[in-house]
């Protein structure tokens, strides 16, 4: 993350903590990450540490917009970037891939109907498994 973790946190009112600072750590090598998936993680350098200490910093992340959520087979994804792009779902491989496509034209749109976009997520449904390399070589 561009600017130092406990300064980010402090900046959006937060308080710092362990556990902020350890969930962070993870999702700042980009990508996209469950609950679960996060927890594992952690789990191998703190085992006392519990999923709802993970969810509850995930939430509080969430509302500071220091992290974003989505929805996506049936999990709850999070992800650091916050800039509008497209998440591609793989449905066949259950991995997210970031897209990055110019999407100013939906928000002057959504703009031009009055509506005041905060967050624009898009996300596609796809099978992957035959593209996935050049997938994963176009947006690493």
């Amino acid at each position: 993350m561009e600017m130092d973790t406990a300064e980010l946190l402090r900046s959006r009112g937060l308080k710092v903590t362990p556990q902020r600072l350890a969930v962070l750590k993870i999702m700042s090598k980009g990508g996209h990450y469950s609950g679960e998936q996060i927890f594992s993680e952690l789990r191998k350098t703190e085992p006392s540490i519990s999923l709802s200490t993970v969810y509850n910093a995930l939430e509080i992340l969430q509302r500071a917009g220091v992290v974003r959520s989505f929805e996506a087979g049936g999990k709850t994804w999070y992800e650091v970037r916050l800039e509008p792009h497209v998440n591609v779902y793989c449905e066949d491989m259950d991995e997210i891939v970031d897209v990055d496509v110019d999407l100013s034209g939906v928000m002057k749109s959504l703009q031009e109907e009055g509506i005041e976009t905060k967050n624009l997520s898009v996300i596609v449904y796809a099978e992957c498994s035959k593209m996935k390399k050049e997938l994963k070589e176009a947006y690493p």
